[in-house]
């Protein structure tokens, strides 16, 4: 049975006032390859920026809800940002 590597439970970005992606609930199992696709201007770079907090680079970006990665969460004040950047490698 696979295990949840990364969960995303109600994720919410916003730019400023602009409201870039709603509602984005996914779990993504250990040791699997997962794709994102969809059209351009659609987030989901918006989205993989969120999973090691690269959107925390751009003042008026805002996300809400919660993001775990092995049960803990990305965006908690305690976690080590540039550890998470190094657990967490995407390819644009």
């Amino acid at each position: 049975m696979a295990n949840t590597k990364i969960a995303a439970k109600d994720v919410q970005v916003y730019y400023g006032d602009t409201h870039a992606i709603k509602d984005v609930n996914v779990n993504i199992e250990d040791k699997t390859v997962t794709a994102f696709i969809g059209p351009s201007g659609c987030g989901k770079s918006t989205f993989l920026r969120c999973l090691n907090r690269m959107n925390d680079t751009i003042s008026i970006c805002r996300v809400t809800g919660r993001i775990a990665l092995d049960g803990q969460d990305v965006y908690d004040p305690a976690i080590d940002v540039v550890e998470l950047r190094a657990r967490v490698g995407m390819v644009f």
